[in-house]
């Protein structure tokens, strides 16, 4: 039996930005033995991007395609009339999310074209899950905001610079021979 409600109150509110209070392993464990095999099932999926037919996990994923297909074509536009561009299809379009994406992308930014993406995410599993009666729904939307929070204090000013230089030693011809 699922006690989705009882796992959504003992979560603190994410907001983001916020430093995550755990891992997402973290919450993954704090949901053994709380949820059902299949809810578990679900949220692994959900965690790690793979085809479910949950209702808000395939709802969050189409909504995923989507901004991928904003940006797409964002990107196809910029790179003029000869660019090429196929849409992936998915169920459902929602108009102010992908008017939130394309915001989005129009900045010049790259920084707040990422912050901007994940508060669209943010936005998006609120509306999924929905407001009244605790359901499933609450614990896969405070699975993709701790997802979202966790990547986000990763990005440490360390960690872009080890970035940027991995990718220069790994396209340098001479770092490859040597």
């Amino acid at each position: 039996m699922s006690h989705a409600v009882y796992l959504v109150s003992s979560f603190p509110m994410l907001r983001f930005g916020d430093v995550p209070p755990f891992t997402v392993a973290d919450l993954r464990k704090k949901c053994e033995g709380m949820l059902t095999e299949k809810e578990l099932e679900n949220l692994d999926a959900l965690i790690e991007g793979r085809d479910c037919d949950d209702p808000f996990v395939a709802a969050f994923q189409a909504h995923e395609i989507q901004m991928k297909n904003v940006s797409g074509r964002s990107r196809a536009n910029a790179w003029g009339p000869d660019a090429r561009f196929s849409e992936r299809s998915f169920p459902g379009y929602d108009a102010t999310f992908a008017k939130m994406i394309a915001d989005a992308f129009s900045k010049t930014n790259p920084l707040e074209k990422e912050q901007d993406i994940d508060r669209a995410r943010f936005w998006v599993v609120d509306e999924l899950a929905g407001v009244g009666e605790t359901t499933m729904a609450h614990v896969y939307a405070f699975a993709v905001k701790l997802m979202i929070c966790e990547r986000w204090a990763r990005m440490t000013e360390e960690a872009g610079d080890a970035a940027v230089l991995k990718a220069i030693n790994d396209n340098d011809p001479a770092m490859a021979q040597g």
